[in-house]
């Protein structure tokens, strides 16, 4: 699924949207429900695997042996890819059951076992069946932890996340970032809109859109890097590094057309 790139300005409007027309989990989880866009996800698990940023990444920060949480793993496609670089103790997770089920068919038709690599539908919000501190380290990819509706949620997530991870565990996420000055024209526009309050009733926090894609409406907040670094303090989180993917690694024609520019942060508890 093609990402909205990234954008630019840190002002902050008070303005709010409607609740009683603004998207909600269920209109989000209604997207990655529906079977083109998991059947999307699965065929990139299998042609497209880990782009060569996320290899980087986490070739750099995980080692083999570690327990790894994967949260918002869709159809499978970074816990699939970090099995076949020799990770073995992978939990992936999602809230969308399509999408686990479709995972699990996958790993079974590679044969991976699944004392190996499992799958489960679970909340990032809410991470009740493991305990804390049970994991080594943890990934939020494709920008899934800004696919949660409303500040408050995502920064649930994040304390979530911190609570299952052991001491001096690492944190790996992506975002888009509004810092990106091909964008510096329509997030000026936002800027006015919610200072008027005409902005897009759907929308919940100023750096949220909500947009049209080829297989339906996709939510997306797109967040400053101050926001990023201001939640992983309040979650618990000492922030190492910040990257660009273009920074760390020129992407295949494939990658670069399922997904557009993002930034990885790597944070620790």
């Amino acid at each position: 699924m093609p990402e909205p790139l990234q954008e630019p300005s840190q002002t902050k409007t008070p303005a709010q949207a409607a609740p009683s027309q603004a998207v909600d989990a269920q209109k989000v989880r209604d997207y990655f429900e529906a079977r083109d866009v998991v059947d999307e996800y699965a065929q990139a698990a299998l042609w497209i695997g880990l782009w060569e940023s996320e290899k980087k990444i986490f070739e750099k920060t995980f080692a083999p042996h570690m327990r790894l949480l994967e949260l918002g793993c869709g159809a499978g496609r970074i816990a699939i890819g970090l099995h076949r670089r020799g990770y073995r103790h992978i939990a992936g997770v999602d809230i969308c059951a399509p999408m686990i089920e479709k995972a699990r068919a996958l790993a079974a038709q590679l044969e991976i076992p699944e004392e190996n690599l499992s799958f489960q539908t679970a909340d990032a919000t809410d991470l009740k069946n493991f305990a804390s501190g049970s994991f080594d380290g943890a990934i939020f990819g494709f920008n899934g932890l800004m696919q949660i509706p409303g500040h408050a949620q995502r920064q649930k997530a994040m304390t979530e996340i911190f609570r299952v991870l052991k001491k001096d565990a690492r944190f790996v996420f992506t975002t888009h970032d509004r810092a990106n000055p091909f964008w510096a024209d329509f997030w000026k526009g936002e800027t006015d809109r919610w200072a008027t309050g005409t902005q897009d009733p759907a929308l919940v926090d100023f750096g949220d859109r909500y947009y049209d894609s080829p297989l339906g409406k996709v939510f997306m907040h797109v967040p400053s890097r101050e926001e990023i670094l201001e939640m992983l303090t309040a979650a618990g989180f000492t922030h190492e590094t910040d990257h660009t993917r273009s920074h760390l690694a020129n992407e295949p024609l494939a990658v670069r057309e399922f997904s557009d520019e993002c930034r990885f942060w790597v944070a620790r508890k």
